[in-house]
């Protein structure tokens, strides 16, 4: 009887450890929190991204630096993120929105992006609107580790 009972004990106690091994490694975090910036002519790309339960956010913004007002369009989102792989997405019915030197836009709340295991990872950046009819897509890739 007393072996049964130790048996059992022992078996309680291996499956706490391994359930506590699983759920240790399921709940990766962000080493450091991160902030980077990209210029592509008179846009400045900013991006920052920061621990958040059981993931990350980041947060993202087009900075204006030229001399006089100018005129945007872009889909949603301004500004597309994704972890791990290049797809991103623009959908939604085109947004006009004038800037003016210096101004910073962020029409987007920041991304929350789930991560659960540990490891190395990139997060892809993209910013793609219209200048008076012209084109601009501004790429970046930040690598994160998790832990």
């Amino acid at each position: 009887m007393n072996r049964k009972v130790l048996f059992f004990i022992v078996f309680i106690i291996c499956l706490s450890g391994f359930s506590l091994w699983a759920f240790s490694r399921g709940n990766a975090q962000l080493v450091t929190d991160k902030s980077s910036s990209k210029r592509a002519g008179d846009f400045i790309l900013h991006v920052r991204v920061e621990r958040a339960d059981k993931g990350i956010k980041v947060y993202r913004s087009i900075q204006y630096v030229g001399k006089e007002p100018i005129e945007i369009q872009h889909n949603t989102p301004l500004i597309a993120v994704s972890l791990a792989y290049k797809n991103h997405d623009y959908t939604g019915s085109p947004v006009t929105k004038v800037l003016k030197e210096g101004g910073s836009y962020h029409p987007q709340d920041a991304a929350i992006i789930k991560q659960t295991k540990k490891g190395s990872y990139n997060l892809y950046c993209k910013a793609k609107f219209t200048v008076e009819g012209e084109k601009v897509v501004i790429d970046h890739t930040e690598k994160l580790i998790f832990e």
